[in-house]
């Protein structure tokens, strides 16, 4: 049978809140919802629960994010219906983290009237500076909303990847270099692009650390440094990036920036072959057909790659397989 939630008077509200501030082994809500997160259930979902239900406007922010996630089964445990219910609660009374789960809510159908009322509650918490808010509102500006109040405006959309990136949001960091690389709405500025993929890069994000190492090794926005680019590639290539294993294996290949070594360059470009690049399956293809870096010479196994390569469409993949 179905649980309902509990219902609680004021009295007992009062009860259960002195409880909490008097209990000195009661956690703060957040730390009950990392505990869900970390698949610690109980009883952290209880007691986030009854908090939320006492009316601890942090706990129920805390709550409809366990909701919009069904961590621990709290939609089953407790048919709690839609997360909107306990983010409005704590939305209303100013907590900008609860108001950005509602504007996600409320948009979630991309309907105009969704948009509008989700824009609505973003800017309530943008104004409170909160990042995430704030990248969600460039992002309409950026693409262009479905309500005639929120057009395409990229003045507004760069402001406020700006506010965003400037409280710490890494993905504004990402927006905002390739804003700037593509001149997109702005003035290119090849410098500027350099600074956000190298912040977005010092996150650990493997797409941030290939695009920052792009611009290391053409020395684009930045001084041209081939050992750094390296480096950058080989933290991303480790994390499993395809791209950035080939240029590594370009790197190693040709010898710049790194020692030259064809065997490890082999290794990179299998990787990355493996994982259906194009090019990595031509070079590797090659590599083959020359009999280099280890590899036997095998017609076959060049024809092999080169074919998976002109699938791809990897730029000069026919011309090499006509060669051989």
């Amino acid at each position: 049978m179905i649980k309902r939630f509990k219902t609680v008077g004021t009295a007992g509200t009062a009860l259960f809140s002195m409880f909490i501030a008097c209990n000195t082994w009661a956690q703060a809500p957040r730390d009950y919802y990392d505990g869900m997160k970390a698949g610690k259930c109980a009883p952290n979902s209880e007691r986030l629960h009854e908090q939320a239900v006492a009316g601890d406007l942090d706990a129920q922010t805390q709550f409809g994010k366990a909701i919009q996630e069904n961590l621990c089964g709290v939609v089953e445990q407790w048919s709690p219906g839609m997360p909107e219910v306990w983010f409005r609660k704590a939305a209303e009374h100013g907590n900008a983290e609860a108001q950005v789960g509602l504007a996600e809510e409320l948009s979630w159908d991309r309907s105009v009237e969704g948009e509008e009322a989700g824009v609505y509650w973003d800017l309530k918490a943008a104004e409170q500076g909160n990042a995430k808010a704030q990248f969600s509102l460039a992002q309409i500006y950026h693409r262009g909303g479905r309500s005639i109040k929120n057009l395409k405006d990229m003045d507004k959309a760069v402001a406020y990847y700006h506010q965003s990136a400037e409280g710490g949001y890494s993905l504004a960091y990402m927006l905002l270099a390739s804003i700037y690389e593509e001149g997109d709405g702005v003035a290119q500025d090849d410098v500027a692009a350099a600074k956000w993929y190298r912040k977005y890069a010092e996150t650990g994000d493997k797409s941030g650390q290939f695009y920052f190492a792009k611009m290391l090794a053409a020395g684009r926005g930045i001084k041209q440094d081939e050992a750094q680019a390296f480096s950058w590639f080989g933290k991303s290539a480790a994390q499993g990036d395809k791209y950035a294993q080939y240029e590594m294996a370009q790197m190693l290949e040709q010898g710049r920036g790194t020692a030259r070594n064809e065997r490890e360059a082999v290794m990179l470009y299998r990787k990355s072959a493996d994982a259906d690049f194009g090019n990595a399956q031509l070079a590797l293809g090659k590599l083959y057909a020359q009999g280099r870096g280890g590899l036997p010479k095998s017609k076959s196994k060049a024809e092999y790659w080169m074919l998976k390569a002109i699938d791809r469409g990897a730029p000069g993949a026919k011309e090499e397989l006509q060669k051989l």
